[in-house]
């Protein structure tokens, strides 16, 4: 690696993920340690392992506190531009077995007073700052991380914090900073307002899992991305943000949710249901996914779609379930949809009902359709098809995941040579999906195990 040009040592250099690795190769050689100087990123995690050496009466003596290693390596480092530090995400699971440290603070990463020992001595040149504390030790102790940053950083770009209970007692403002992140955060600023003042030209939000709130309003006017996971039952929720092009949503039952985001391109919702529905004319909506147990009733109150190109749906998967989505209610509000992916509850929620579907529902834009089915016998699926091709005069792609538990070796081949036989001019896909590990949406999003490439019926 010494032979390599300087340039590209400096570049491999400042991708490791751990800036103790980046320490080793700086003792190894004095052509490393010379070129590791141009590094100007630290990043520095708490595996479990080592924290549960400093926990061992018979290593703890032996562990540097990782607090201390993090002031010494941001102050010995020079020119510091980004600076990530936290616990491995292995700790989570663990958790349960560390009750008994909720008392200490030796792992808790927003003390204020410990990040006062090093944050202001470099924070001239400071454009990204990444904080993932301790749960343990953090969740009931409230922190002025973000009065301290507000006051010192100015030339802050991108703010990460995770897992703490924040106050915005003495935030000031941060023109400078334009991405923020807050992840399985208590945030004591119950309408984002406080927020949303300080932080006023931010272009990237990202609220996963941010408590606390009770009448949230996203009011930003440079926002271009937003994803919202809202861990709790807010009595309302409110975007105002007139350049916002990608949103991801995640809420259980606000009375009411107001979207004035007219250049929304890229929309992502998934909601039980909100009493009052307020959506303003999306005239700029390319891709849009619903998810929701009430799908029906969200299409029902969802603006006109004429825009959209890209639809995906999802609702809850229930044989039991009568209610059934209006095939002419889905083309008359997305009539332009090319692409159409239906969940593994949407997909038999479009079932004909006994009188068939509706003459006049007729889709003639769209050209493929994605559908994840959770069947076991092929008649079913080719009905399905049948139907959706009486009435999609225009499509030349389907794709068909069935569900893993019922995707035997003869299910598949037969589904594969019937589908290429029944309607050859289309192209296929087949393959097998499963319930994702973590799905985003609350009636489960799904994973492709496998996938087959495209081939079409032989004529």
């Amino acid at each position: 690696m010494e032979d390599l040009p300087h340039h590209l040592i400096l570049d491999i250099l400042g991708r490791l993920p751990d800036s103790a690795d980046v320490a080793r190769f700086r003792a190894a050689s004095r052509t490393l340690n010379a070129a590791a100087r141009g590094v100007t990123s630290v990043a520095l995690l708490c595996s479990l392992a080592r924290y549960l050496r400093s926990r061992s009466p018979d290593t703890r003596s032996l562990v540097v506190p990782f607090k201390s290693l993090v002031a010494s390596a941001v102050l010995g480092w020079g020119a510091v531009e980004s600076v990530a530090i936290g616990v491995d995400a292995s700790f989570a699971d663990s958790f349960e077995d560390m009750e008994d440290d909720e008392s200490g603070d030796d792992m808790y990463l927003m003390e204020v007073g410990f990040l006062a020992g090093w944050l202001p001595r470099v924070c001239e040149g400071l454009r990204a700052l990444s904080i993932s504390d301790f749960w343990v030790q953090s969740c009931w102790r409230r922190s002025d991380v973000l009065a301290l940053v507000s006051s010192c950083c100015r030339s802050l770009c991108e703010l990460e914090l995770k897992n703490a209970w924040l106050s915005v007692d003495g935030l000031n403002p941060l023109p400078s900073l334009t991405s923020l992140t807050l992840e399985f955060i208590r945030l004591d600023d119950e309408n984002l307002s406080k927020l949303c003042t300080c932080f006023s030209l931010l272009q990237v939000l990202n609220l996963r899992g941010v408590g606390g709130l009770k009448e949230p309003k996203i009011h930003l006017p440079d926002l271009r991305s937003c994803q919202w996971t809202v861990s709790n039952v807010p009595i309302s929720l409110a975007i105002y943000a007139p350049r916002l092009v990608k949103l991801r949503l995640k809420c259980i039952k606000p009375r009411s949710l107001v979207l004035e985001t007219p250049a929304l391109s890229d929309f992502d919702l998934s909601i039980v249901q909100a009493d009052d529905l307020q959506v303003k004319d999306l005239i700029s909506l390319k891709s849009l996914k619903l998810d929701s147990p009430f799908l029906c009733n969200l299409i029902t109150a969802f603006p006109s779609g004429k825009t959209v190109e890209k639809l995906t749906l999802n609702t809850e998967f229930n044989r039991d379930v009568q209610e059934m989505i209006s095939l002419e209610l889905l083309f008359k509000t997305f009539p332009n949809a090319s692409s159409l992916t239906l969940g593994p509850g949407a997909w038999s929620r479009l079932w004909p009902s006994p009188g068939g579907w509706e003459d006049g529902a007729e889709m003639k834009s769209l050209q493929g359709i994605v559908a994840c089915m959770v069947v076991s016998h092929i008649d079913v699926v080719q009905a399905f098809i049948a139907s959706m091709m009486d009435k999609c005069t225009n499509l030349s792609d389907f794709t068909i995941l069935v569900q893993q538990q019922h995707a035997d070796s003869d299910l598949l081949s037969n589904l594969t040579k019937r589908c290429t036989a029944d309607w050859p001019r289309l192209k296929w896909k087949f393959g097998v999906f499963k319930k994702a590990t973590e799905a985003y949406g609350f009636t489960g999003g799904w994973d492709i195990v496998w996938q087959r490439q495209t081939f079409k019926g032989a004529r």
